[in-house]
């Protein structure tokens, strides 16, 4: 059986002039590596990125990344390349994504990460992802499922 988990909290946006934005934090145990972020809005996520209006928590724009960084991001500066994970004094958590474009960041409440990884934690304990995974069984249907 397939378990959503999802906490709705809101993040600070950007760093030179901040800004609250609503966030969903979203998490499915059938697909037990990722975590999603959605934000329905309204808010500017980057000068060409808006969301006019907030609804559901899919019709916004998405992020997804690793359960493992985020836990991770938690105590200590974690991630290589586009997505990277650290604390932020004692009650938040920044995520940052590089591009060519620049560095655009989200705070999170700490506590509300925290509870929301538990939450996931107790869903899919660590280290049992892999037995949630719907496996193909051949190539070609690993080809089927990506194409």
């Amino acid at each position: 059986m397939v378990e959503t988990i999802e906490r709705h909290t809101t993040a600070r946006l950007g760093e030179l002039r901040p800004r609250r934005v609503r966030v969903v934090l979203r998490y499915r145990t059938d697909d037990p590596y990722a975590v999603g972020l959605c934000f329905p809005g309204p808010a500017r996520l980057t000068d060409h990125l808006v969301v006019a209006d907030g609804g559901a928590a899919d019709d916004g724009p998405r992020w997804t990344v690793g359960r493992d960084l985020l836990a991770a991001g938690r105590r200590r500066y974690s991630g290589e390349g586009d997505v990277r994970v650290r604390p932020d004094g004692s009650d938040g958590v920044l995520l940052e994504w590089f591009s060519s474009g620049g560095v655009e960041v989200v705070r999170l409440v700490a506590a509300d990460l925290g509870v929301f990884l538990e939450s996931t934690f107790l869903a899919v304990p660590p280290g049992t992802e892999s037995d949630h995974v719907d496996w193909p069984a051949t190539p070609e249907e690993f080809l089927r499922r990506i194409f």
